[in-house]
């Protein structure tokens, strides 16, 4: 939080957690992560987005993965402090062999 306070710029706007395809079960777990968003999403308004570090081949059964997480989250009430829907986008990376690359996926979840 601390470092999160120091932020000045006018132009801040977004707060980003990069994923992998294994991390994304864990998510509905979470619930200290998003508790702490949310009291920093008190001092400073953002709006959250996932990066899923994943391979290309994957991308599609991930991403309804972090669907269906982002669902379950948004049940236990997790997400109220949002003003809007997070957003998803993929990273690319070198682990498979490609620039990083950012291509949005879509533009908000099922939530």
């Amino acid at each position: 939080m601390g470092v999160f306070l120091t932020i000045t710029s006018p132009v801040f706007s977004e707060i980003a957690i990069t994923l992998t395809e294994h991390a994304t079960n864990f998510l509905p777990d979470e619930v200290l992560l998003f508790e702490t968003l949310g009291k920093m999403n008190e001092v400073r308004p953002f709006k959250l987005v996932f990066f899923l570090d994943v391979s290309d081949s994957s991308r599609g059964e991930v991403g309804r993965k972090l669907a269906v997480a982002l669902d379950l989250v948004t049940a236990k009430g997790l997400l109220d402090f949002l003003s809007s829907s997070p957003v998803i986008r993929w990273i690319g990376s070198h682990r498979y062999g490609r620039e990083t690359t950012l291509i949005r996926f879509m533009q908000g979840c099922t939530v």
